[in-house]
């Protein structure tokens, strides 16, 4: 089995540790070490009875004697980054529902995190570290880079790129053909008709451009 922890103990941890059991039941492959958590003061506290049993820097020295798996329960794409950059001891695994609809002609790269509920249609390329919430659907022909967070419910169409550190709000949509730039986030609910340009924030039904964003 492979020694796994999940980093960060917010609300998305309790998914992807719920994808980890739901996972083991088809095939034993995981065994939860527990959770890492930056705030130390949650240590010794328990996520659906796992215990958060250290910090990035315990887990960094952890790795070094011992092969750990691991992936980002964290939704900030900007904080996934840090993190990874920093346990580069960590083997990134993805973790698939069993649930997830996805196509066999896709390429995915380490530590992605793809929920229940959702289809991938073919010829779908996924870079590093980046989650694809519950209910989602992503048409054929889609790209997303690295760091990319797409929320609940949403709807990518065909031919569709999501540049690094995207963050598709809850119930948003995008249209085919269009490019999604470096740093942008997407409100909830947004209906995105058009290419956006990097470190802005669209919200609306059609989605418009708002406030600019500190780019990372």
């Amino acid at each position: 089995m492979k020694d796994i922890v999940v980093i960060g103990s917010g609300g998305f941890s309790k998914q992807v540790i719920e994808i980890i059991e739901q996972l083991n039941l088809i095939n034993e492959e995981y065994k939860l070490l527990g959770i890492i958590d930056d705030n130390k003061s949650l240590v010794g506290t328990y996520v659906l009875g796992y215990e958060v049993i250290g910090d990035t820097d315990y887990i960094k020295q952890f790795s070094e004697q011992k092969n750990i798996y691991g992936v980002i329960a964290i939704a900030d794409g900007g904080v996934r980054k840090e993190i990874s950059k920093k346990l580069n001891g960590v083997q990134w695994v993805n973790l698939i529902h069993p649930s997830a609809v996805v196509s066999d002609y896709i390429k995915i790269g380490e530590g992605n995190i793809i929920c229940a509920g959702v289809v991938i249609n073919p010829d779908f390329q996924m870079g590093n570290h980046s989650h694809i919430n519950i209910g989602t659907t992503l048409g054929h022909d889609v790209t997303m880079l690295e760091y990319v967070t797409v929320m609940p419910g949403s709807r990518i169409s065909g031919n569709v790129t999501l540049k690094s550190n995207t963050m598709v709000g809850t119930g948003s949509t995008v249209i085919q053909g269009l490019t999604i730039e470096d740093n942008v986030v997407l409100g909830a609910g947004a209906v995105v008709t058009k290419n956006t340009e990097p470190n802005y924030l669209y919200k609306g039904v059609p989605a418009k451009r708002y406030s600019k964003k500190k780019s990372i």
